[in-house]
């Protein structure tokens, strides 16, 4: 026959036991809560890293849309300046002939 004591060692186990479950249970929920705060960092983070990403490559295209318009305008001003050099010989400066030495004169004679 059961004691006493056995019963009441028996009780002391089973509440022992059944605090270690329940510090079990709560230690568990406290690591899915921690898990579900990480993965929502994770993902914000990811988010922030593709929006900066698809930011930088909206500033490289516009850069590179930019630069593409700025050397077309420069070929284009290029072309025109050097068509209009072609079609007006005119505004060409003339070619510069040296001058030839004067000749000596009557009077320079008479005074050298």
């Amino acid at each position: 026959m059961k004691t006493l004591a056995d019963m009441e060692q028996k009780a002391a186990a089973l509440k022992i036991k059944q605090e270690r479950a329940a510090e079990a249970a709560e230690a568990l929920r406290e690591y899915e809560a921690e898990k579900a705060n990480l993965v929502d960092n994770i993902a914000r983070l990811r988010a922030l890293r593709l929006e900066h990403e698809a930011q930088q490559q909206q500033q490289a295209t516009a850069d590179k849309a930019a630069l593409k318009a700025t050397l077309l305008a420069n070929k284009a001003a290029t072309q025109k300046s050097t068509t209009a050099a072609k079609l007006e010989p005119d505004d060409q400066p003339a070619e510069i002939k040296p001058i030839a030495p004067a000749k000596k004169t009557a009077t320079a004679k008479k005074a050298g």
